[in-house]
């Protein structure tokens, strides 16, 4: 079944026909629902689910193809993810943690092209695939120590440096990632994406602080209780 979900997604990007994406009335919801600190408002999402179920289906109608460049399909790709994954928390919402749902990565739940796919799909067979580690820091997983969400869409004018400005604030934020010469403990996103970095280089391109291949590395609890505050 996996392997005929991701057949799917993959001929559905190389073929079909181009549509023009209206961020509009995405990048509205965000700056009503999410604060200057990524802090979704759920209560007030619940009171427009309406609005936020027409944003996810707009999203599910669009059918990127190969024309599209790789600023495009990673816009679109986070963004989808993204409002589906403030979606699926809202319609469990009051919950404390998004793994009070069972398999809420795993499940069947996201409309696309006709059919049901998981966020694992989308993240695993999809956004990864677009070869850019950066993406890990712009995809919210709702929990205090996911990357933060962003205020506004990503837009394919301005996702190479919002992807810049994501990864840096992840990583040089001490509450994720305390980054050390001789000793560093670093988010568990990085181990268990360890196959889409390679870790020194990475780390050493986004924070002031160098590592090298003697330093000893640790990874941290990830708390995965709702970002609140």
């Amino acid at each position: 079944m996996k392997r005929i979900l991701t057949l799917l997604l993959l001929s559905i990007c190389l073929t079909g026909y181009s549509q023009t994406i209206d961020l509009t009335a995405y990048n509205d919801f965000l700056k009503d629902h999410v604060s200057k600190k990524g802090v979704v408002n759920y209560d007030k999402v619940l009171k427009n689910i309406g609005e936020l179920n027409k944003i996810t289906s707009n999203f599910s109608k669009i059918s990127p193809n190969s024309s599209w460049s790789k600023s495009e399909l990673k816009s679109y790709w986070i963004n989808f993810y993204n409002a589906n994954v403030i979606k699926l928390l809202a319609e469990n919402y009051p919950i404390k943690s998004i793994n009070y749902i069972r398999d809420p990565f795993d499940i069947n739940i996201v409309a696309y092209a006709g059919n049901k796919i998981s966020l694992d799909n989308v993240e695993h067979e999809v956004i990864r695939k677009l070869d850019d580690p950066r993406v890990h820091f712009a995809l919210y997983s709702t929990a205090i120590s996911s990357p933060v969400l962003k205020r506004t869409a990503y837009t394919p004018e301005t996702v190479e440096k919002d992807l810049g400005v994501a990864t840096s604030n992840f990583i040089n934020d001490k509450t994720k990632n305390k980054i050390g010469a001789k000793h560093s403990k670093l988010s568990k996103i990085f181990k268990w994406y360890k196959d889409d970095f390679d870790i020194v280089t990475f780390i050493n391109r986004h924070s002031g602080i160098k590592i090298n291949k003697n330093t000893v590395i640790d990874y941290m609890d990830y708390d995965w209780n709702l970002h609140r505050k």
